[in-house]
């Protein structure tokens, strides 16, 4: 065996049988471990992702992406004993403006995943993300163990995957606001795969951005607030950056934070600077990202994660 598929081995051992104590189908067994091999394999079920990052200002023609994904696939086969409809191949390289948002096909095969006893559906062909982001599985059962008796609002909400969570642990009230509705509609489907009705909850469809900047009718008691990187989607009023416009979005959402309320802020933008010292003016703020971040991503931190409540 080569020294990578001895590592994959290794890893494939070790996280699927922590992944089966832990009650999880999706979680990662390689982590770009291997410099020379810079890719991440992820499962989910009986099925695996496997994201092959581009060198920065590169992109391989089509025969040598055809070539690297039948190395990988081969090796991959041998090594983990899968069968060859079950590797699911992306391409990774520096997305622009919400294009990782973008269909890249039209196979629509979704199927069902558990994770911590919550099922979502999700898509290995379609999209360059698969409908839910496993890295922050322990923030979302932060989320899911606080929210009996509570009101929820979750912004940039993709799937609704911590809509889901906060309706399973007793929220009163959830909305969810996105700017698309095909995956406002991806996550009524995993409302219902999970028994909620979704007609008793709130899918908004809206420019986040914007909608934050109305007045405020309600007062929520938990905010989830994952904005992307960037984005300039034409459905947008304006663009927008997280570093540029995090105190503002954040500043937007104490307006609507009941007393006593915290906002769960993240980003996965590496250079991210939190702007501390006019954040200090606003509210109360603590990096919480050490116990977001879960052990099977091991090669970096994926996102930063901040609890903020307003001052008293």
């Amino acid at each position: 065996m080569t020294d990578f598929q001895n590592r994959l081995k290794k890893m494939a051992r070790h996280y699927d049988k922590w992944a089966r104590r832990q009650q999880l189908e999706v979680y990662r067994i390689y982590d770009a471990d291997l410099d020379e091999h810079p890719l991440t394999i992820d499962r989910y079920a009986d099925n695996l992702y496997v994201a092959i990052y581009a060198k920065k200002g590169t992109e391989p023609t089509d025969d040598e992406w055809a070539d690297t994904r039948q190395f990988y696939r081969e090796t991959i086969m041998e090594t983990l004993s899968v069968g060859r409809d079950n590797i699911f191949f992306k391409l990774r390289k520096q997305a622009k403006g919400g294009k990782q948002y973008d269909k890249l096909a039209w196979v629509e095969r979704q199927f069902e995943v558990v994770e911590n006893t919550v099922t979502f559906l999700v898509n290995l062909t379609d999209y360059l993300d698969t409908g839910l982001f496993p890295d922050h599985r322990q923030t979302r059962l932060m989320v899911g163990q606080e929210t009996e008796g509570k009101r929820v609002l979750n912004l940039f909400a993709y799937t609704c995957s911590f809509s889901v969570y906060a309706t399973l642990g007793g929220a009163t009230r959830v909305d969810s606001i996105s700017l698309s509705n095909t995956y406002l509609e991806w996550g009524k489907r995993n409302f219902a795969a999970n028994g909620a009705d979704p007609k008793n909850y709130g899918f908004i469809r809206a420019d986040v951005k914007a909608w934050l900047a109305e007045a405020a009718e309600t007062q929520y008691d938990i905010i989830i607030l994952n904005p992307p990187t960037f984005s300039n989607s034409k459905a947008m009023s304006e663009v927008l950056d997280v570093q540029r416009d995090h105190l503002k979005l954040i500043q937007d959402c104490l307006k609507r934070l009941a007393s006593g309320g915290k906002i769960y802020f993240s980003t996965y933008n590496r250079r991210f600077r939190l702007d501390e010292e006019a954040l200090s003016a606003l509210a109360q703020f603590k990096e919480i990202s050490k116990q977001t971040n879960p052990p099977d991503y091991r090669k970096r931190q994926p996102h930063r994660c901040w609890l903020i409540s307003g001052n008293t």
